[in-house]
């Protein structure tokens, strides 16, 4: 049953070769392939054309927005230039200064606001005292008091004022017999005239042409300087010398533990001596051996050659023993 079942399921989905190619050949030509190699447009853009839309032009739309915007910033700047040229002028300096002229205009207007007309009083008024004339303007609460104080007080002191100078200063009485005392003279006159003096240039001045300062110690007289300044004293130096001597005594007094048994260090200066004599040596047997030809034929030759190679290698050998710091002899 299921056999059966799945052969014919099988049957109805396979199709032939032939029936397939013609599916795929419908689909291809009836689809937008089909269209594309038998009328074919420009991109995006020539599909809208060819479908009758209309293609929008982004550049053309972006450069007429930039002029736009170009021509309203150049209209703005001018106006701010139009309106920069009406207004006063500045220096760069005076930018943030305040007109003096607008403060004092600014300030009147402020004390004719708040001060009050003065009180024209009629020929009567005038005459009566300061408490018994009449006001148009007011006073404030508890000034009466205080006018009243006033006017007694200019009263007394008009009073005191009055008997001072009716009665003369006894140093004034003394003044009088004497003779008058001669004219001060005029000092102002013999001023010179003020100028406007250049502390700066003239301290540059000043600096430029003046000697540098030695700092403390630096002279010759100073009490910290002597003949000796910066140098080794004598007793130094000569207890330096006795203490290299000790120390070479004490070297060569000492027994080299390397030392073999039968043999003794030979001496500093003795080995140089024969290290130069040996380097003396080598270069004499070489510039012999380089004076010889380069093909050596005869048996004379030959034995000089050989002669002369061994002697440098003895001397080599010597040399590598005597440029060793230490150097062992045997005894005599």
């Amino acid at each position: 049953m299921n056999t059966a079942r799945s052969g014919v399921s099988h049957a109805a989905v396979e199709r032939s070769p032939h029936k397939q190619a013609a599916i795929a050949r419908r689909k291809m030509m009836s689809g937008s392939q089909a269209r594309s190699l038998i009328a074919p447009v420009n991109g995006f853009r020539g599909a809208q054309a060819a479908r009758g839309q209309s293609v929008r032009n982004h550049m053309t739309e972006n450069r007429r927005a930039l002029k736009e915007m170009q021509r309203k910033n150049m209209e703005k700047d001018a106006m701010e230039k139009e309106k920069t040229s009406r207004g006063l002028k500045k220096m760069k300096q005076f930018q943030g200064v305040q007109s003096k002229i607008n403060n004092g205009i600014n300030a009147n207007a402020l004390k004719d606001e708040y001060e009050e007309e003065p009180f024209q009083a009629s020929g009567e008024e005038n005459n009566k005292p300061l408490w018994q004339k009449k006001h148009n303007n007011f006073l404030k609460k508890k000034t009466g008091d205080y006018v009243d104080s006033m006017t007694m007080a200019m009263q007394n002191l008009g009073k005191n004022n009055s008997e001072i100078l009716a009665k003369p200063s006894p140093r004034l009485e003394e003044r009088r017999g004497q003779a008058r005392k001669p004219a001060l003279h005029n000092q102002r006159a013999s001023l010179k005239a003020r100028y406007q003096k250049d502390y700066l240039n003239q301290n540059k001045t000043e600096i430029i042409g003046a000697k540098p300062t030695s700092r403390v110690g630096d002279s010759d007289d100073s009490p910290y300087k002597h003949k000796s300044h910066g140098q080794i004293p004598d007793y130094l130096k000569k207890r330096k010398q006795t203490w290299e001597e000790e120390e070479k005594i004490r070297q060569l007094n000492k027994a080299d533990e390397d030392c073999p048994d039968g043999m003794t260090l030979m001496p500093e200066s003795e080995r140089l001596e024969t290290l130069r004599v040996l380097n003396e040596s080598e270069t004499l047997t070489k510039n012999e051996l380089f004076a010889m030809p380069l093909t050596v034929e005869t048996l004379a030759q030959k034995k000089k050659k050989n002669a002369l190679e061994a002697k440098l290698k003895e001397i080599e050998d010597a040399v590598k023993i005597f440029n060793r710091p230490k150097v062992f002899i045997a005894l005599d």
